[in-house]
């Protein structure tokens, strides 16, 4: 819906905010266990209670909004797409994924330099050929953030096109090979839709995810974890933590 006149009268049932509340950079993630220590890492803080909760403070010096965007394509479709109406130019998007190459391994790092619009939601707002890309900009200053953080670590950041679905138990072993064969990273819920409603809109936009299992291993989202694999998805939680620290500044 098209907001008419005070695009606060949308930001304050969507984010529970007024429109200027929100920063120029935009933290999202479906993942409230980050949410929240997000909270810890911007220390005072002003919070939103609306249908996507949130809070605005100063990361690493640079004010920065933080907004729990809620799992699925649909929902973080509207959380980005009222981004618009706000002072919000960059969105850093960060989830978990499944890997979809054999060589990527629980505790990595994925970041979409693009992805494949297998969910439905953003093919409301313009035909499925539209490309869902990262912003250039955005991808480079991650990329040498990461170059300064993993060295010295057994994490691995993968560089590269994923796909984005509306519904993983829909993932047949078919499904899983046919991308996998056609080189794809890894499969997740939100990222194509954060990439196509920025790209739409004049916002950037760049995404980080954690692997947190690889079903082309069998090592499926059901799975329970090795010891090894907690203590590496643990550290690259923390690796991820640091690297939204420098990138705020660098973007």
């Amino acid at each position: 819906m098209m907001p008419e006149g005070d695009p606060s009268k949308f930001t304050r049932v969507l984010y529970g905010c007024d429109a200027e509340e929100i920063a120029e950079t935009v933290l999202m993630t479906p993942i409230r266990a980050w949410f929240e220590t997000l909270k810890t890492r911007l220390g005072e803080t002003r919070e939103f209670n609306g249908f996507n909760q949130g809070f605005t403070g100063t990361l690493n010096g640079v004010e920065t909004t933080v907004l729990d965007s809620r799992i699925g394509s649909p929902l973080a479709l509207d959380c980005a797409y009222y981004l618009r109406f706000t002072s919000c130019r960059k969105i850093v998007f960060t989830g978990l994924i499944g890997a979809l190459q054999p060589d990527i391994r629980v505790g990595d790092i994925i970041v979409p330099t693009a992805a494949l619009r297998g969910e439905g939601a953003s093919k409301y707002f313009v035909e499925e050929a539209y490309p869902a890309v990262a912003d250039f900009q955005m991808l480079r200053a991650l990329a040498e953030t990461l170059d300064e953080l993993t060295p010295g670590t057994d994490i691995d950041a993968h560089f590269g096109p994923i796909y984005t679905t509306d519904a993983f138990a829909a993932e047949t072993v078919e499904f899983l090979e046919e991308w996998k064969g056609k080189n794809l990273l890894g499969i997740e819920m939100e990222t194509s839709v954060v990439y196509t409603i920025a790209n739409l809109y004049g916002i950037k936009a760049v995404a980080l995810h954690v692997v947190s299992d690889n079903p082309v291993t069998k090592k499926s989202f059901f799975d329970p974890l090795t010891e090894e694999e907690k203590s590496r998805r643990e550290e690259c939680e923390e690796l991820l933590m640091k690297s939204l620290e420098r990138l705020v500044v660098r973007v």
